[in-house]
């Protein structure tokens, strides 16, 4: 499978303390990748790297096999930050998902035909037109993701997506997520709650102490995530660890 992401060796450090030592893995186009780890094991961190909002110590950050500097991340890869609201600024959800592709500079044309087309694949038809401040947790993380989809990403991050969110506005997030997976985007997604979602991965990386310390197939290595204190239902099958389920 062709390489969308491939990092090699990046490393960064904040006041003199190491964040990220060495982090490599390599991601094929469509993969869908869980990113676990306890809290302060790096991996927001590693996500505004791989955006481009963290210069990096060392290490490369390569897109579909050719090093891409920092500018080339901020247009290229999209991240969807834990808390949705920051990332949402137009008096109404039509207008704050036209935002973005309006600030590229693209033509009226093209930019209602992004919008339209992102509302549609996160499923807020019918609300273009309410107040942001409206919506339910679960619409308000996918109009985030929907901003973020009209400029047309080759990569997504999403920080803790599930964060906050009480039961169905989560079912309603994993299926937006599983839509865009559908399309081919390349996602990572950052969680502690693997046990929600997991199964739908195909990709499972695990972080501790700012290395990365598991990385493989999900169905091959989810057994290890209590291994680094992170939750898994006991005695689980890997087909069980969803929510849509249930």
């Amino acid at each position: 499978m062709d390489s969308a992401l491939q990092i090699d060796g990046l490393s960064l450090s904040i006041s003199g303390h190491m964040i990220l030592d060495s982090i490599s893995f390599s991601l094929g186009k469509g993969s869908f990748a869980a990113l676990c780890g306890l809290n302060g094991a790096g991996k927001s961190q590693l996500l505004r790297c791989m955006k481009g909002l963290r210069k990096i110590e060392s290490g490369r950050i390569l897109l579909n096999g050719r090093e891409a500097d920092g500018k080339e991340r901020m247009r290229r890869i999209a991240l969807v930050f834990q808390d949705a609201a920051l990332q949402v600024v137009g008096q109404t959800v039509e207008k704050d998902i036209a935002f973005g592709p309006a600030n590229m500079g693209l033509q009226e044309d093209e930019v209602r035909e992004r919008t339209r087309k992102a509302i549609d694949l996160m499923g807020l038809n019918g609300k273009e037109r309410r107040r942001p401040q409206s919506l339910s947790g679960g619409e308000l993380r996918k109009c985030a993701i929907a901003g973020i989809l009209a400029m047309e990403p080759e990569v997504i991050l999403l920080d803790e997506p599930f964060a906050n969110l009480d039961y169905p506005s989560t079912l309603s997030v994993i299926q937006a997520l599983l839509r865009l997976h559908s399309e081919g985007y390349t996602i990572i997604t950052v969680t502690h709650e693997a046990e929600r979602f997991l199964a739908h991965t195909d990709t499972l990386l695990i972080m501790e102490g700012g290395r990365m310390v598991v990385q493989g197939r999900s169905r091959d290595v989810y057994r290890t995530l209590p291994d680094h204190g992170i939750y898994l239902p006991a005695d689980t099958a890997f087909e069980d660890l969803t929510w849509l389920r249930q």
